[in-house]
Order: structure tokens, then sequence, then C-alpha cells
């Protein structure tokens, strides 16, 4: 295996997720994502770089949890953990963005707690993020300092605990994720190298509910996502395989965006789908959930007497686009979409041949299933 310095930290089930409308309905090996990277000019301007990236060339970036095995010298990582996190966070998107289950997302239940883990996805990507040189986080050293620290201050503390754990919970060493923990401890790579791979799978234990010595990505999740009082379901009014010039989400590799002036939280899953958490002051976890979709009768579930559907303009979901759009930018030089500016211009030509149609209604309004031969 090589291992790069330029890998994307996406992986490629998220990118599918946002394929170029040229490779939508093509098999999974030859579809692509358009790559826009925004490059700083020598006179401080900005120029906007756009390629098709194969998304089966895509991995997350391994070489910054590359070790060596004290056993064989040969180099090992911890790709096959971070697989198992990311195949179950990709079960509950899956669900929501081709069945359309959005009620699912109240679900608490320890085997199925869907904004849980997909809080703690954006969370774990989060973290991955820092270690990305096209990050523009000012700060990222010094945070992935902060966060590796408790654990590389007392790391000849956590290799003894790790150690003793064949002999203390025998049972663990049947799990891989514990097998891979002590191998990293007792592997012969630096103490900073060991540190940061342990940091990743301490969290990914505690995101899957396993024993784990380390608890920061589930205290960091419940800081960031504490109090989510309402759910939004924002829908683009276009079916997943659509390549027609249309309103498309982006994503970025910090994949959510924080608004703490308005207490929302963006949280893209697909070209045609993001959910916004809106957090405030709850008792419980009893979310209200609202779609918005300029077509909601699109939807599976639109009959579901549990949500609240509102029926709004394709310029309301232009607005949710452009307010994602904006913090990808100033968040990373790098971000993902389903097509190139051209597109985007070609859809906004459409919207001036037709502006009642775009443009209505003004504001959202309550829709029901009943009432859909009548809007």
């Amino acid at each position: 295996m090589d291992y790069t310095k330029n890998q994307h930290v996406l992986s490629q089930w998220v990118l599918r997720n946002f394929r170029s409308d040229d490779t939508a309905l093509s098999a999974k090996e030859k579809q692509r994502v358009w790559c826009h990277t925004v490059y700083m000019t020598p006179d401080k301007e900005n120029v906007l770089h756009t390629q098709p990236l194969p998304i089966s060339s895509v991995a997350v970036s391994k070489n910054c949890f590359r070790l060596i095995d004290a056993e064989t010298g040969l180099p090992f990582d911890i790709e096959d953990e971070l697989g198992v996190y990311e195949r179950l966070t990709a079960g509950v998107v899956n669900d929501i963005i081709h069945e359309h289950n959005f009620s699912r997302l109240r679900h608490t239940l320890p085997e199925d707690f869907p904004v849980e883990k997909l809080a703690s996805f954006a969370v774990m990507q989060l973290m991955l993020n820092l270690h990305n040189p096209q990050n523009k986080n000012p700060y990222k050293h010094e945070l992935l300092e902060q966060f590796h620290a408790d654990i590389q201050d007392h790391l000849s503390e956590y290799i003894h605990s790790i150690n003793q754990l064949p002999h203390t919970n025998p049972e663990l060493m049947e799990d891989h994720f514990y097998r891979k923990i002590l191998r990293v401890a007792n592997s012969v790579s630096s103490e900073e190298d060991k540190s940061r791979a342990l940091f990743v799978l301490f969290g990914l234990l505690s995101i899957l509910n396993k024993p784990t010595l380390y608890d920061n990505i589930n205290i960091l999740r419940n800081k960031i996502f504490a109090g989510i009082r309402t759910i939004e379901v924002i829908h683009t009014g276009h079916e997943f395989d659509s390549t027609e010039p249309r309103p498309a989400f982006a994503i970025a590799p910090n994949i959510f965006c924080l608004n703490k002036d308005e207490n929302r939280i963006y949280l893209p899953l697909s070209h045609n789908f993001t959910l916004c958490f809106i957090t405030g002051v709850t008792l419980d976890f009893k979310p209200r959930i609202d779609v918005f979709s300029p077509r909601p009768e699109q939807l599976k579930s639109c009959h579901d007497q549990s949500l609240n559907f509102f029926k709004v303009s394709f310029d309301y979901i232009d607005n949710v686009m452009t307010t994602i759009d904006m913090y990808n930018v100033s968040s990373s030089s790098t971000f993902y979409s389903a097509y190139d500016l051209s597109k985007l211009n070609e859809y906004l030509d459409k919207q001036d041949l037709n502006h009642e149609y775009y443009y209505s209604p003004e504001h959202p309004v309550f829709w029901q299933f009943m009432q859909a031969d009548t809007l």
C-alpha cells in the first residue's frame, strides 16, 4: 500500500452521495465528483480550480496513522477500524436519503440512535480533518496537540493498561479493535504517532459503545450537539438520480457547518438532502422534525403524520445551499459537489426565465399529504 500526503479525508461512500451528474448513473467504480479547490494568488485574490475526481481513487488519509509493527517491522494502519464506523454511519445516512425514513431520527435505543451516530460521525470527521493540509483553521496544529496531549503525556500509563487487557479482560481480545490497540501500543513508531492512532481508536470505541480508556469524542459530541430540540430535513425537491440543472448541496472535509449565532448545525448528507439541528435548552431528547421541500409529495414518508412538512420555494433551497457553501469555503480550501460552476449558471438562468415557479411560495407553507392534489 502506498502512503501519500495528498489523500482526501472523506470516504468514498460519502463522496458517492455527491457524485457528479455526468457519472450519476455509472457503476460505482466509474463515478466521479467535482473537486473545487480555492487558491490564493500572490495578489491575495482567490482563484477557484475545478476538476473531476475519480471517487474510487479516494481514501481517508492513512499516512497520518501509519505505524511500524514491532514483530515484523512492516507498516500497518487503522483502515479496517475506520471502515467499521464508516459502514455503520453509511447505513443510517442511506436510510434517510434513499428511504426517507426521517422519523427514525427520534430513536434513542442503544442499538439504534441515529442522531448520536451522525453527531459522532461529524465530530470524528472534525478530528480527522485536523490532519488535512487543506484545512484553513489557523489553530489546527494547536488543536491536534491539545487533543493528543492527554494521551501522549500519560502514554506509558495507557500502554501499561493496554498490555494488561489480555490478562484482565481476555474476552476483549476476540475483538479486532482491541488487538489493533495492542499492536499500536507496542509498535516501534514514535510516541507521537502512537498517541495519534490511539486517540482515534479510543474515539471509535466510544462511538461504537465499546469499553474504552479515553472518552473525549463523546464528551466533545455532547458539547457541540447538546440540547437538540428541532431537526430540519431539507430536500432540494429532486431525486437522488436527478441530473437536471438544480440546487445541489456540496460538502467539505469538515462535513458539518456550525452557526453559533442561530444555534444551527447543518449536516449535508447528499446532493439533495441536508439536516439542520437546532439546539437550545431541553430536558430530554424529543425533537420536533420539520421537513422542507419544494416537492414534498415526492418523499416516501410524506404520509407520516408524526412529521411536519412544509412546501418551500427553490429559492429557499438556494439560500440554504449558499449558507453551506460559504461555510465550506471558509473552513477548507477544498469542497466537493455534483456539478461545476457552468451547470450552476445554467440553473440560475432557468430561474430568471420562470420567476414564479422558482420563487414561490414566498415563505414556507404547511403541507399535508391529503392536500397533494390541490397545492
